[in-house]
């Protein structure tokens, strides 16, 4: 093990979340971005390729070593087979907020979970930036300045890969019917 601490997400896109989450850990020692989901692109919850996705914390954080991770099949077997995928990076310590994740590493004995620390989910989630997007709201205070004329170069790839919606003023996330949306 190389003792290495990582912030595992999808970043689809990155947002403030991300980033806070990214400056409370980066002075640690080893400390890396794992791009999961790097396999996926082109889907409606993964509308930007892993090197879309990277390009977007490296305008943020030019300095950060990032690794990408692809998914498996959720069930038993590919659980495991990615587990293993993830600990072959040189990982010790893995930051995460995922329920998933959080209970493989939490079942593994050479990995420590850290909890992420959440800032205000309701608001910054990839699914919520990826909705105004494709709705034609503001999204920009959502991302990191830092990132934001990167992102612009994927906007359309952004509204092509999921449904468009029109929303009217005062729709709230939880009034949502529609079963493609992450909860």
């Amino acid at each position: 093990m190389t003792d290495k601490t990582v912030f595992l997400g999808r970043f689809q896109p990155m947002h403030q979340g991300h980033k806070k989450v990214i400056e409370d850990h980066r002075d640690e020692e080893n400390f890396a971005v794992v791009i999961g989901s790097s396999g996926k692109s082109r889907e409606e919850k993964n509308p930007l390729t892993s090197e879309e996705r990277e390009k977007l914390i490296k305008a943020c954080f030019s300095d950060l070593e990032i690794l990408n991770l692809e998914d498996e099949d959720q069930d038993e077997e590919g659980n495991r087979r990615w587990l293993e995928k993830l600990k072959g990076l040189g990982i010790e310590r893995v930051i995460s907020q995922n329920s998933l994740v959080k209970d493989l590493v939490n079942e593994d004995e050479d990995l420590e979970l850290i909890e992420q620390n959440m800032y205000d989910p309701e608001i910054y989630s990839g699914t919520e930036v990826r909705r105004r997007i494709r709705s034609g709201e503001e999204w920009r205070y959502l991302v990191p300045q830092c990132s934001e004329d990167q992102l612009e170069e994927y906007l359309e790839k952004i509204k092509d890969s999921g449904i468009n919606y029109e929303f009217k003023p005062g729709w709230k996330r939880k009034n949502a019917y529609h079963d493609t949306f992450e909860k």
